[in-house]
């Protein structure tokens, strides 16, 4: 039976590596959720500056604009 080397050690400078960078994973994280929680805040924000007047003009219910906007956030 040949001897196969065992690739689950994990040397002092990988275990320091992850030990640095997992907590700075977790904050750039939590800075894109917060930048796409913005957005989403700003695109109902302007939205609901939308008089009505000009949503009969065209057309639209308030449901419907903000439908076409968060469209492709399935």
């Amino acid at each position: 039976m040949a001897l196969q080397p065992d690739n689950t050690l994990i040397s002092n400078r990988e275990i320091l590596i992850e030990l640095v960078m997992k907590p700075l994973r977790a904050i750039g994280s939590m800075l894109e959720h917060m930048a796409v929680s913005n957005s989403r805040t700003l695109a109902l924000q302007a939205i609901s500056d939308i008089p009505e007047e000009e949503l009969r003009a065209k057309g639209l219910t308030r449901a419907d604009v903000v439908s076409m906007t968060f469209r492709h956030d399935a």
